[in-house]
């Protein structure tokens, strides 16, 4: 179960994962405090020991002694990418998009071919089952606005997101569904592609 930790706290901790994925490298202190916009590198201890009590990183005491750690208490090591889980995605009918992170994950890299720009969603709904992708999935999606013909994409509508297959025909594109007792969508109004699913990981238990 994961440890509640408040905004503040949450905001600092996106912003040291960020460091480690684009830098593998932990922030400094000053630099902690500068994205905080705080003076006092006491403000930035206090809220990395609540970190460290809530089991999210571990300090050593070292400069730049900061290792993330996951929801296990697992090492974010190397081989290792943390990559967000953006909220749920709908795979029935459209549901709104939280475009918040819920926690994040290790994946091994290999997984992701070594991209940092990935995230995930959890799927909800049974419209894509026969192309392997059931309710409680996890897809790991990689941002684009463009999609090719027959690529199983994250798309938009009026702030909703949905999973499904992408079908170009002539100059008219729709959203299929992957399982026959749902409809195709032909959006009537402006949409978008969000991005494209390049993974499934599924919880065996």
């Amino acid at each position: 179960m994961e440890n509640e930790i408040t905004s503040r706290q949450k905001e600092l901790l996106k912003f040291i994962v960020k460091q480690v994925r684009e830098h593998n490298l932990p922030p400094s202190i000053s630099e902690m405090a500068e994205f905080l916009k705080v003076s006092s590198k006491n403000a930035v201890a206090k809220l990395l020991k609540s970190l460290e009590d809530a089991k999210y990183i571990k300090i050593s005491g070292k400069a730049r002694g900061i290792e993330v750690l996951n929801a296990l208490g697992e090492s974010l090591e190397k081989g290792l990418i943390a990559v967000p889980l953006m909220g749920r995605v709908q795979a029935g009918s459209p549901h709104m998009a939280e475009q918040q992170i819920e926690e994040w994950i290790n994946l091994p890299s290999s997984l992701v071919k070594g991209r940092r720009d990935v995230f995930l969603l959890k799927v909800r709904g049974d419209s894509m089952i026969n192309a392997g992708i059931y309710e409680g999935d996890l897809v790991i999606v990689r941002p684009t606005r463009e999609a090719k013909h027959n690529d199983i994409v994250v798309a938009l509508l009026h702030d909703e997101a949905t999973v499904k297959r992408f079908i170009q025909i002539k100059n008219r594109a729709y959203l299929k569904a992957e399982n026959p007792e749902y409809k195709d969508i032909y959006p009537k109004e402006e949409w978008m592609v969000q991005g494209k699913v390049v993974g499934v990981i599924r919880n065996l238990e």
